[in-house]
């Protein structure tokens, strides 16, 4: 966080979209269990925290290398993308706050920037059910960073390139231990978003933690800076 307050000014808020922006990890967690449970014989909240952050692909090759998955994974794909089609177009709520947050933000001049390890057409879904596409300066998927999404830093990077800024002047809010790994690799200041469904993730490495997007306004934002 000193990175911005002493030596850059802040120029950017950059989101995470899954469990962030929508309520979707709490969704994927209610659909992917059953479907789990089937192929590998087990699969509870533990195992599921494991998985928070990942990209699809990368989620498949976790099952395959700690669970024995052995499902072809065009196969695993594809079922995942069926279940995220009902998730983001039906199942997802946007987080209470995050519109004012916006408005907030970009009234400042900040620029606004998207960093998800979920493909493009994921991100687009929400984005276009929600109005936001417009809102947005940058994004950046894990289309874009194929094999590095988080906790890799590729993504924030391109992110804060596409934003035409200094990853040291952009703010991340990220709701997962690996998301916030990610965006303390890439050298952005980090929040830790308490969501009400993510109370089992280790946040400690996040320059601060908050509880939703009530104290995430521009005054809040500069008032935690200064307060570095």
């Amino acid at each position: 966080m000193k990175s911005i307050s002493r030596k850059a000014r802040l120029a950017a808020v950059i989101l995470d979209m899954d469990g962030v922006m929508v309520d979707s990890e709490h969704q994927w967690m209610l659909s992917e269990g059953p479907l789990l449970r089937d192929m590998l014989g087990r699969w509870g909240i533990a195992d599921h925290r494991k998985a928070v952050g990942l990209g699809i692909p990368d989620l498949y090759e976790l099952l395959v290398r700690e669970y024995g998955l052995r499902m072809g994974k065009a196969d695993f794909l594809a079922r995942c993308e069926t279940m995220a089609q009902d998730i983001y177009r039906h199942k997802v709520s946007l987080a209470p706050g995050l519109r004012q947050a916006i408005r907030s933000w970009r009234r400042a001049g900040l620029l606004l920037g998207l960093a998800s390890s979920s493909p493009q057409a994921w991100v687009d879904l929400v984005l276009r059910r929600f109005r936001l596409s417009r809102l947005f300066n940058a994004v950046a998927t894990g289309d874009d960073t194929p094999g590095r999404t988080k906790p890799a830093p590729d993504l924030y990077l391109l992110a804060a390139r596409r934003l035409r800024t200094r990853p040291q002047a952009c703010l991340a809010v990220e709701d997962s231990e690996i998301g916030v790994r990610a965006a303390k690799a890439a050298g952005l200041a980090c929040v830790g978003l308490r969501s009400g469904f993510n109370d089992e993730q280790d946040l400690s490495r996040a320059d601060w933690p908050e509880r939703g997007f009530a104290g995430l306004g521009y005054r809040g934002l500069i008032s935690r800076l200064k307060a570095a």
